[in-house]
């Protein structure tokens, strides 16, 4: 046999072996692509939140701000290599029994795991005690304390007043110096009269003289007499207790009433919207009010959020865009602490055991404590040449 014969053999067995390899390879990885795949989880979080009515003040810049948690959460693979988080927004429309009716759809999807909303106080509660009936994760965007009394299964995002309205109180008497406040409120939703009262006990608790309150509904827009009541009082400060727009409006008739200028405005986080800003112009000027979020953010992280939500969104984040982002990171770690296909009850779990989850409001960690209420701190933010920037 010739040299030539024989290394045509030997080229010839060489490339089949080779092709056998190749194959073996292509079906080893086919397999391990396969495996892998049987063993990725999909997370789905449903965000429920007002992306009308009178809520959407708060529902669609949450919803942006959840997205954009969700697409970072899943571009860098924080669940794990072939895990992703599915977000699904859905609209309570500032309304009860759409979000009770959209609750029982999703809780009767086997492949939801959590649902971030409702977003209103005025719902919550009713859908916190049907989330706790249909032993559904919820997690409101209100801070009513009564989601929590409504059982287990129901959570609040946001610190409740108790917490929260503090801020703004000690900051009225310490650094306003207040010695009296009118204040003003919407009297027919719980969570408004919830933190106004709480404000009430908090400066009456530190010598200030609350003059006289002054009650409003939620549906309310012509303000002409109380406004021309309150500027003829005596008063150092005003607190209003009422949503963004609104608020704004009563501010703008107080102004036309003639309220001495000298006289303090101060209000809660309801007024840490574009909304308040955008009504109110020129009048909601040295405006003070507390808020979760610093614009621009105040240390690595929450300036790196601000700047992709301004790339993704062409617009700057607000409160509730931060809250929104926040609140998915809170998820985030409840479900890789649930971990690996979790149920329900092992996310609720989770979800109790919040701490130090890295957000980019309040202090920048946010945790719950044994009884499930949320804190992460409170920013005091007072409105300058029409933009929100920390007080002095």
């Amino acid at each position: 046999m010739t040299n030539t014969t024989l290394n045509s053999k030997f080229n010839g067995l060489a490339r089949s072996l080779h092709k056998r390899g190749l194959r073996r390879a292509v079906f080893g990885a086919t397999l391990l692509a396969a495996s892998l795949c049987s063993h990725a989880t999909e997370y789905s979080v449903v965000v429920l939140q007002s992306l009308t009515g009178g809520a959407s003040f708060i529902g669609a810049p949450y919803r942006d701000g959840a997205q954009l948690a969700a697409d970072e959460i899943n571009r860098k693979q924080e669940l794990g290599a072939g895990n992703t988080l599915k977000i699904t927004v859905a609209d309570d429309a500032t309304d009860r029994n759409q979000s009770l009716s959209l609750l029982k759809r999703y809780a009767a999807d086997p492949s939801v795991h959590l649902i971030l909303g409702p977003t209103s106080g005025a719902v919550a509660v009713a859908a916190a005690a049907a989330a706790n009936d249909l032993k559904m994760p919820i997690v409101t965007t209100s801070n009513s304390m009564d989601v929590l009394k409504a059982g287990p299964w129901s959570y609040i995002l946001t610190q409740p007043g108790e917490i929260t309205l503090p801020f703004i109180a000690n900051y009225t008497v310490d650094k306003l110096k207040a010695k009296s406040c009118t204040v003003i409120g919407i009297m027919d939703v719980e969570i408004y009269v919830q933190m106004q009262k709480v404000f009430e006990n908090t400066v009456k608790s530190r010598g200030t003289k609350i003059n006289s309150v002054e009650a409003i509904k939620g549906t309310d827009s012509d303000f002409s007499a109380l406004a021309t009541k309150v500027a003829g009082g005596d008063q150092d400060c005003v607190f209003i207790s009422a949503t963004a727009s609104q608020a704004a409006n009563i501010i703008i008739q107080l102004r036309q009433a003639g309220l001495d200028p000298k006289t303090r405005i101060v209000g809660h986080n309801a007024l840490s919207s574009p909304a308040f800003v955008e009504r109110g112009g020129k009048a909601v000027e040295d405006v003070f009010f507390i808020g979760d979020w610093v614009p621009g953010g105040f240390d690595d992280n929450s300036r790196a959020f601000a700047g992709a939500y301004k790339a993704k969104y062409n617009t700057e984040a607000d409160n509730w865009a931060a809250v929104g982002y926040s609140a998915v990171r809170v998820a985030l770690q409840a479900l890789k602490t649930a971990g690996h296909n979790p149920s329900r009850d092992a996310i609720r779990v989770a979800l109790s055991k919040t701490k130090d989850v890295p957000v980019v409001v309040g202090q920048s960690k946010y945790s719950v404590n044994a009884d499930r209420v949320p804190f992460s701190g409170m920013s005091v933010m007072v409105v300058k040449n029409g933009k929100f920037v920390l007080a002095p």
